[in-house]
């Protein structure tokens, strides 16, 4: 059986505003597979680039204009396995 998939709008935020690096705006339409870590790809987005840009980042995750799910790592930070808790 194929894993169910759901489509997200998703984005970056710094500071409150949507992150824009080089002319590129980090938002976008993201398809994640449903489950309990469906959302760790986009914390592994935000980890990456909060390493590149030396500052915290938020990720969102929206669904039909409404919150679905947010988190925000910091540099340095270590990422926990959920399944690992």
């Amino acid at each position: 059986m194929r894993p169910k998939t759901h489509e997200y709008d998703t984005e970056l935020h710094v500071d409150g505003q949507v992150l824009v690096l080089d002319g590129i705006s980090y938002r976008g339409r993201t398809v994640l597979r449903e489950g309990p870590d469906q959302f760790q790809p986009l914390e592994r987005w935000a980890k990456g680039v909060a390493e590149a840009v030396g500052e915290p980042v938020t990720w969102r995750a929206s669904d039909r204009g409404e919150l679905a799910a947010r988190g925000t790592v910091r540099p340095g930070e270590v990422t926990q396995n959920r399944r690992a808790l």
